[in-house]
């Protein structure tokens, strides 16, 4: 069932074209982000594997590159989905990192490595950290 799930989930997922947003993008700082193809990225859904489709941007002043859809699925700098990301942090939290890897592997039926829980787990920590130093106690 999980290989159905992620090759429709796949299907989804690029049925939008990569995310084409037209020739150029601007830039926060003046400049444009110049289309220059697509590239395709593996991310690792509760469903399995699945290869993501995105147009990629560059801007030649900034010398920094920008894939849209990344933004909009959440998956900027890394090759996790985000209900993967949430299993990771939840696991992380309540069971040491190679016990975890085995629960998701006994749970959802992906194999996660545990140093990838445990980079994950941390990732999330500085998250909420720098959410309550901004946003302050919400009890």
């Amino acid at each position: 069932m999980h290989a159905i799930g992620s090759t429709i989930l796949e299907e989804v997922i690029n049925s939008d074209g990569g995310d084409y947003r037209g020739r150029n993008l601007p830039c926060k700082k003046g400049h444009v982000f110049e289309f220059k193809g697509y590239r395709k990225k593996d991310l690792l859904t509760l469903l399995g594997p699945v290869k993501v489709k995105r147009a990629y941007y560059y801007d030649e002043q900034c010398k920094r590159g920008y894939c849209p859809k990344d933004t909009a699925l959440d998956i900027e700098g890394g090759s996790f989905s985000p209900g993967v990301k949430r299993i990771m942090g939840r696991v992380g939290t309540f069971r040491p990192f190679a016990a975890g890897h085995e629960d998701i592997k006994e749970i959802a039926g992906i194999l996660i490595e545990s140093k990838q829980i445990e980079r994950q787990s941390h990732q999330l920590g500085q998250e909420v950290e720098a959410f309550f130093k901004t946003e302050g106690d919400v009890a």
